[in-house]
């Protein structure tokens, strides 16, 4: 069973993707909507795929947050979920090496096929 944790921080967002997570039969071990959150959560749960929002609240974006934990954790699947998908922000993911990014507004069905994905990767 897959361990994800979500960090978004548009509400309706975080609890559609958690939705996918329950059908998928995988264990959400948290949720964050801002970056200290998700380090804090990361402390001492482990996990195999991090669905990353790029635009989140606080001093730290999304790419930023990646940098940070792939200090301490190098191997972490990353999955970005973005609605930025100008070149400058997408050419700073991509320097963080994810398995992949999910474009809003998200599909459904879309959603679970690439989960299922990068799953499968991880």
């Amino acid at each position: 069973m897959k361990r994800v944790l979500v960090v978004e921080d548009d509400f309706i967002i975080q609890m559609f993707i958690e939705k996918v997570i329950q059908d998928l039969e995988w264990n959400l071990i948290g949720t964050a909507s801002r970056s200290d959150q998700a380090l804090d959560l990361l402390e001492n749960n482990p996990v195999d795929i991090i669905m990353m929002d790029i635009g989140i609240d606080g001093d730290k974006d999304g790419v930023e947050t990646v940098v940070e934990i792939r200090k301490k954790m190098p191997d972490v699947k990353v999955v970005f979920v973005t609605g930025n998908a100008d070149e400058f922000t997408m050419d700073r993911a991509k320097e963080t090496n994810p398995l992949g990014f999910v474009f809003k507004p998200i599909d459904e069905d879309k959603l679970k096929a690439e989960m299922l994905r990068f799953g499968s990767m991880s």
